[in-house]
């Protein structure tokens, strides 16, 4: 009797685990670059000092993710759009710096370059 109910419990589980993995099967296919440039994106949207002082790099930054977003979602061309994702991170990191080379040019002029 309890053979019977541990292998019932195990062919449920198998069922279930199959059924699982073939639903998500069916969802959208994952691209690790473009997820990693769309988060570096994002916080980087958040930074007010970035958006201040470097809101053109950014805005470069954000159309080069949406043409890798774009081209994914129609064409899943995996090595384009890891190289576009590149390009968007390097051009996130390029607006980070961009605003903090900035704002620490500003505060030289302000205290007028003395500790």
């Amino acid at each position: 009797m309890r053979s019977h109910l541990s292998s019932r419990v195990l062919r449920r589980a198998v069922i279930f685990l199959v059924a699982s993995l073939s639903i998500g099967g069916c969802g959208t296919v994952r691209n690790p670059s473009l997820e990693r440039a769309r988060d570096a994106y994002q916080k980087a949207r958040q930074d007010p000092l970035i958006v201040r002082n470097a809101g053109a790099a950014l805005d470069r930054a954000q159309l080069t993710l949406e043409t890798a977003e774009q081209l994914w979602a129609k064409e899943h061309d995996v090595n384009e759009v890891e190289h576009l994702a590149y390009i968007a991170e390097k051009r996130v990191e390029i607006a980070r710096v961009t605003a903090e080379r900035r704002q620490a040019a500003e505060e030289l002029k302000q205290g007028g370059g003395r500790p």
